[in-house]
């Protein structure tokens, strides 16, 4: 296997579940907000710092059951944990614009899928607010990758002067690592939309004043 479909392969990871939380941010008309928002517009605030929290994806139940009727195992990898709502992404980091919330969340830990005798190993999921793009680094691969398509129409947003939550994110598999896994895992079970899970991001923020 190349390492680009390698790298394509990615795309089923739960990272979905930080890029879309961060995502929703960025279109305000599709999410609820509550609570006071760390805007430009409130005594001058520039950024929004994110210290710490965790992002966690359910996995799609029929997904889920697909994986599992074809020997696909999935686990935690490093610092990522299962928790009773799913799999919890420790939040490394990250800053945002006020303003515009353009900028980057950065997560450490990550997943193995194992599979006929193959592992694949992705991790360190990274969002790019600004390009509205999840990549991943692909151990197997050596290289850092875009993964998934996300659902922000239904996305609820929380924020504080100290925390913000980001839940009902939608994450969807996209055709190129449809064709990848397919690939990789000799199987024609993946496609490109195939639900992945629903995200929610928790996270600790501090504003930080120009």
């Amino acid at each position: 296997m190349s390492p680009k479909t390698l790298r394509t392969t990615l795309a089923l990871t739960t990272s979905a579940a930080l890029a879309a939380a961060t995502l929703a941010l960025t279109n305000p008309g599709s999410a609820v907000a509550s609570g006071p928002a760390p805007s430009s517009a409130r005594g001058g605030a520039t950024f929004v710092a994110l210290k710490g929290g965790a992002t966690t994806l359910r996995l799609d139940a029929g997904t889920a059951g697909v994986l599992t009727d074809n020997g696909i195992s999935v686990a935690p990898a490093s610092e990522a944990r299962v928790k009773k709502g799913g799999i919890a992404f420790p939040v490394q980091g990250g800053l945002l614009n006020a303003k515009t919330l353009a900028g980057k969340v950065t997560h450490s830990g990550g997943l193995t899928f194992s599979a006929g005798g193959k592992d694949l190993t992705i991790r360190d999921f990274t969002i790019n607010t600004r390009k509205k793009q999840l990549t991943a680094y692909v151990d197997q691969a050596g290289a850092r990758v875009p993964v998934l398509n996300l659902g922000l129409g239904q996305a609820k947003v929380v924020a504080g002067k100290k925390h913000l939550t980001v839940s009902n994110v939608k994450a969807k598999l996209t055709a190129a690592a449809a064709g990848a896994l397919n690939s990789y895992y000799s199987t024609d079970l993946f496609k490109g939309g195939l639900k992945i899970g629903t995200a929610t991001l928790r996270g600790s923020i501090k504003i930080l004043r120009g």
